[in-house]
């Protein structure tokens, strides 16, 4: 019954799709695109559809009541909306130090951790140790996901932007002020938006979709869709026809549980808070 519903909503949403001819940094070019589908309830009426923020601020000032029953309301992250808008038509070439920025250390916290010492500390299965700086961090244990390998020198890890910064800003980042792209980077509301992860193998990924990378690790496969879907939905970001396709195509060759696919109401307006009340980091 589950792989039928998958093959169900594959059928359904699968469909030629006409590229255009790519520009000249090479970002994909198409005359429509796909976001995660989200019920009508989560958005407020006065606020536009790209304005996430304001409907999660909306959401917070409402009942307990009615917050309670957005815990038990889940969206499917197989359904999509369809725009036909421009997909990748960007004014301006991705930079990563120009739109994005590097890592951050926190100014509002007393430690001297940037992002990358924040992750690898929370990543790491034990005890991290540090450089002479106090800051930076020189070993620890680090089981790559992707791979499914362990690792103890830092030097070995890099963090993975889980939808890679350029992906990020030709799907949607590029409509954004450079503060919410700096957090965008340094994201530390979830487990998921950065990862620790082996560096060659965090190479070979690049600034891939899952129409050019998964990993290696057959049990992470599921879970990787599914952590892709949910970071573009948080983001509102889009997926290209092909990118959604592929996206449906590999849940079904890898046999995933579509019960995985799902994400709560209020999970998702919880993110969307955390983006809100953390803008002041890039300020």
């Amino acid at each position: 019954m589950k792989k039928s519903l998958l093959v169900m909503m594959l059928v359904a949403t699968f469909g030629k799709t006409q590229a255009l001819a790519e520009n000249k940094i090479a970002n994909p070019r198409f005359d429509d695109y796909y976001t995660v589908k989200e019920g009508e309830s989560l958005q407020n009426p006065s606020a536009s559809f790209s304005d996430p923020l304001a409907a999660a601020h909306q959401l917070f000032s409402d009942s307990e009541e009615f917050f309670n029953e957005l815990r038990n309301r889940l969206y499917s992250l197989l359904q999509f909306d369809h725009h036909n808008e421009n997909y990748g038509d960007v004014t301006e070439p991705y930079n990563r130090a120009k739109h994005f920025g590097g890592w951050l250390n926190d100014r509002r916290d007393d430690v001297c951790y940037n992002t990358r010492a924040k992750v690898l500390i929370r990543d790491s299965e034990g005890t991290v140790d540090f450089s002479s700086n106090g800051c930076s961090v020189s070993a620890g244990k680090w089981q790559d996901p992707y791979g499914d390998r362990s690792y103890t020198r830092a030097s070995d890890i890099q963090i993975d932007h889980f939808v890679p910064l350029k992906n990020a800003y030709i799907s949607g980042a590029y409509k954004w002020n450079k503060t919410k792209r700096c957090l965008y980077g340094n994201f530390l509301g979830n487990e998921f938006h950065l990862l620790a992860v082996y560096g060659k193998e965090n190479a070979s990924k690049s600034d891939k979709t899952p129409e050019g990378y998964m990993p290696p690790n057959p049990a992470y496969r599921c879970q990787y869709l599914v952590q892709w879907l949910k970071v573009k939905m948080i983001w509102t970001l889009g997926l290209t026809p092909p990118e959604k396709d592929r996206v449906l195509e590999l849940a079904q060759e890898n046999h995933c549980d579509v019960n995985q696919f799902v994400y709560s109401a209020a999970e998702l307006a919880g993110q969307r808070q955390f983006i809100a009340d953390n803008l002041s980091l890039c300020q």
